[in-house]
């Protein structure tokens, strides 16, 4: 009976989130998620400052942030090469700062199909690289990513639940109701197909891997301890409103 109650609640979990506080969490199979909701016109990216130099860390991105506004989460956003450089496109303000990466490749990225997260007004999407290529959007914000988690309510076919790859892991949902997530584990190192299938089991239909490993995010309250690491795109959201 308990697991059928934990299953119900899964189905339905993204409408239950909803109606209540922006952060909640969901254990499935030893993984705890910690979820949470935006408003996607409160969402932004961020890579470098006005001076052009990295912001770096969730500390630094949160030091420049609060001057202004009221910070409700900070997460890193996607993975990045060697030199400190988005993996693939990368738009802020509508302002493409990274083109869109369509090489074939080794590592998470590129394992196919990797997608886009993209807020077009105050619209949010996840849909691959591939689609994104055929829709000729013009974005305030966007970000190039892999791989695609969950692809119209299906885990990606590439996963193998024996997969022997077991880490911290974060990632960006939209449910059918175009509903935003973002998602954290905050117990347990599940592989690529464990992550998805939590994913799918809490309602998104489309899910886009964002990192593992050094993943981590700040939400006042819940998450405000957090460990030095060197991220470069991060995702924050933040009330319209400056504060006093």
């Amino acid at each position: 009976m308990k697991k059928t109650v934990k299953f119900l609640t899964a189905l339905c979990g993204f409408f239950v989130f909803s109606l209540q506080a922006s952060y909640h969490s969901f254990t499935e199979a030893d993984i705890t998620y910690g979820i949470f909701q935006a408003k996607p016109e409160e969402v932004r990216l961020h890579w470098r400052d006005s001076e052009g130099k990295n912001y770096r860390s969730l500390t630094n991105l949160k030091r420049a942030l609060e001057k202004n506004y009221q910070v409700k989460m900070i997460m890193n956003g996607g993975i990045y090469s060697q030199n400190d450089v988005p993996a693939g496109l990368w738009i802020e303000n509508g302002q493409e700062l990274n083109p869109l990466n369509t090489k074939r490749g080794h590592g998470n990225f590129h394992i196919q199909p990797n997608g886009v997260f993209a807020l077009v007004g105050k619209q949010p999407y996840i849909l691959t690289t591939k689609a994104y290529q055929q829709k000729k959007w013009k974005p305030t914000f966007a970000l190039q990513s892999g791989p695609m988690l969950v692809i119209n309510g299906k885990i990606n076919p590439q996963f193998r639940p024996t997969l022997e790859s077991y880490h911290k892991r974060n990632a960006v949902c939209l449910n059918k109701q175009n509903e935003l997530f973002f998602i954290l584990t905050t117990s347990g190192k599940p592989n690529l197909y464990t992550f998805s299938q939590g994913l799918q089991k809490m309602g998104c239909y489309n899910a886009l891997y964002l990192d593992g490993t050094i993943s981590n995010w700040y939400i006042p309250n819940q998450f405000n301890s957090f460990h030095w690491h060197h991220f470069v795109g991060m995702i924050s959201v933040t009330s319209l409103e400056k504060t006093e």
